[in-house]
């Protein structure tokens, strides 16, 4: 099978994702990174609905990261599921989730999660 991957690298966001209600008040800057292999049997040259938009899987991105929540994982999870179910061609979907200045004591980088999906 032919396939495609559309990338979508270092989204950055301002979202009020944390296990600490001090992290869901005041929010914490994110990047996402997003990347979608899709089945490229239904490509027609110069044909964008034959693809999967790039403003399109942003928006899904954008939308999911506004949301409060607990968890990165569940962030991940709900980006995915969307995707999976905007674009059927979809056959494998990664999504990273990092976030910056984690409230660790000590902590000199960033923590993140990442999920993977697959078509079964």
């Amino acid at each position: 099978m032919e396939t495609f991957s559309i990338n979508l690298k270092d989204l950055r966001f301002y979202s009020k994702i944390g296990v600490l209600e001090q992290e869901r008040m005041v929010g914490n800057e994110f990047s996402v990174n997003v990347s979608i292999t899709y089945d490229a049997s239904g490509f027609v040259e110069e044909r964008l609905e034959s693809t999967i938009s790039y403003a399109e899987v942003y928006d899904v991105v954008r939308d999911e990261m506004r949301i409060e929540s607990l968890l990165l994982e569940s962030v991940a999870k709900r980006i995915s599921e969307r995707i999976s179910r905007q674009w059927v061609s979809a056959t494998a979907i990664r999504v990273s989730i990092c976030k910056h200045r984690a409230p660790i004591s000590g902590l000199a980088g960033d923590c993140g999660i990442e999920y993977f999906w697959k078509k079964s």
